[in-house]
């Protein structure tokens, strides 16, 4: 009996010795694909090892497809250059999706110069409402296009003026806009339309928290209408009194935003040097100008889809470098009556001189309740003149308009208000896959006539316009948009481009003036 017990056991010791090395010797497909996270493009070259092995037993293939057979109990360890480490348990996933993250800083390097420096991670790319967003782990660093091209056409009807129809590539932007080390911040923008580079937007800035200084060429921040970007805009163009407002100037301005409060500031100069702006300070020593700029806006209502906005601006201006011609010491305001295919500025003041300095004053107003929109602005401003070379009383000539307007996004969107930018931004899709449709109207008025006393014909004679607009708009997505546009436009007597065009001045406003009709359509697309 006890020999047997002995062989029995020895029987069963072998058994499962046997079983063991079988088990561990059995074998397990493991197949799985790469993507990066938050990317639709798979990774491509990624080695797989067994365990910690160091020769790779396969790689991804160009679809990010990997297949290997090994042991059920062993362990997959996949690795590509600049992503972190991904480890496969072979006993539990046979089929698998996995998704690799950006390592966040590689080792130590050695330079040209014997120094030891840290290379930053690897980024990550991503598509964020259609626009291409590289970015690391750690959002530190960060890059992503503003790209835009908006295909316009026109047509006039008018008894008053001949106009001629036509279509234009009114916008065709580039710009690269970047954050480094999570504090540093730039971007550089450049306009190609009309077979012209334009530079726009060229800055640097650093980021706080709720806070940022800037300083480069940008926008003065001064109207809501036109610090927003054209992308966001609800109708095809500004209206008339905008032109008012100052664009970009080089300088350094200084933001801060919080809950309901919003306020930027800043110290201006002249446009981006040219040739002309180089030599006459060269030849003459002539100085740029300069011009002080702030904005200030405060939301007593702001929830969940409902703001109501108030704003107010104010700058401070004296004359820049004329150009070529032009008097010294003097302003001009001219605009196009909210179209870009017509190019003729029926309201022009031409050059306002003897200045000393301009003043701006603005105020804005809005309210947004989900799908629905309503606002306006007021501006005014008012040009300073030497009252030694003036006659009495033509001191000051005065330029002044609003605009007031409403919005409704009939399906599927709701209006979406940035307090860091203190405007409104891109819409709120409900559903991105599905289209958005919404109807607008606007009126705005410009006035840029200045009389004296009870006189009858202004010392100015800059014009006055109204504008009456219609506006449906389609939005496919978050990048590409159709916009229709019917506007009535009523100039009065004055505003004849100072003398371009024939209006009959001897009749009354009202029997008097360029008046004409325009449908505007524009094709965009913004990636």
């Amino acid at each position: 009996m006890k020999k047997q017990s002995i062989f029995l056991r020895m029987l069963m010791t072998v058994a499962f010795v046997a079983g063991a090395v079988f088990a561990s010797q059995a074998q397990n497909t493991v197949s799985g694909k790469l993507f990066p996270i938050g990317s639709e493009t798979p990774v491509y070259g990624a080695e797989v090892y067994v365990g910690n092995s160091q020769d790779a037993v396969a790689r991804t293939d160009h679809n990010g497809y990997f297949n290997v057979e090994v042991a059920e109990d062993a362990e997959l360890r996949i690795e590509y250059p600049g992503y972190k480490t991904v480890y496969v348990s072979a006993d539990r996933d046979k089929d698998i999706l996995l998704q690799m993250e950006v390592r966040e800083k590689k080792d130590d390097l050695v330079n040209a110069y014997g120094k030891s420096v840290k290379v930053q991670a690897s980024l990550n790319p991503q598509s964020r409402d259609g626009i291409l967003v590289l970015e690391s782990e750690d959002q530190q660093f960060k890059y992503w296009f503003d790209t835009r091209v908006y295909f316009d056409g026109a047509a006039y009807f008018g008894d008053n003026e001949e106009i001629g129809n036509g279509v234009n590539i009114r916008r065709a932007r580039f710009a690269m806009k970047t954050i480094l080390y999570g504090h540093w911040g730039g971007e550089f923008d450049i306009d190609l339309a009309y077979n012209e580079v334009d530079l726009k937007d060229a800055y640097i800035r650093y980021i706080g928290n709720k806070w940022q200084l800037k300083a480069g060429n940008f926008k003065e921040p001064f109207s809501m209408e036109r610090t927003t970007t054209s992308r966001y805009l609800t109708f095809i163009e500004r209206p008339m009194i905008d032109q008012l407002a100052p664009s970009r100037h080089m300088g350094i301005a200084f933001r801060s935003w919080g809950q309901r409060y919003f306020f930027e500031g800043g110290v201006f100069s002249s446009e981006i040097a040219n040739d002309l702006m180089q030599d006459e300070n060269k030849s003459n020593g002539t100085n740029s100008g300069f011009s002080t700029t702030a904005r200030f806006a405060f939301t007593p209502i702001k929830k969940d889809k409902q703001v109501l906005h108030l704003g107010i601006a104010g700058s401070y201006r004296t004359p820049k470098i004329p150009e070529i011609g032009d008097p010294e010491s003097s302003f001009r305001f001219n605009t196009r009556a909210e179209t870009s295919i017509n190019r003729k500025k029926y309201l022009d003041t031409d050059w306002v001189e003897h200045a000393d300095f301009m003043t701006l004053a603005g105020a804005e107003i809005a309210f947004a309740h989900e799908n629905i929109k309503v606002s306006g602005e007021f501006i005014r401003g008012c040009i300073h003149r030497d009252e030694n070379e003036v006659p009495e009383g033509e001191d000051k000539a005065v330029i002044q308009g609003f605009f007031a307007g409403a919005g409704w996004l009939v399906n599927n969107a709701n209006y979406f208000y940035n307090m860091s930018e203190a405007e409104f931004s891109q819409i709120d899709f409900i559903d991105p896959h599905k289209g958005v449709f919404e109807i607008a109207a606007r009126y705005d008025y410009t006035d840029a006539n200045t009389f004296k006393d009870d006189a009858k014909v202004p010392y100015i004679q800059g014009g006055a316009a109204e504008a009456y607009t219609l506006g449906l708009n389609y939005y496919f997505n978050y990048n590409v948009k159709v916009m229709l546009n019917y506007s009535y436009v009523n100039n009065d007597r004055w505003a004849d481009g100072k003398g371009k065009y024939d209006v009959d001045k001897t009749l009354p406003d009202g029997e008097s003036g360029i008046d004409f009709h325009m449908i505007q359509a524009r094709i965009e697309i913004d990636f």
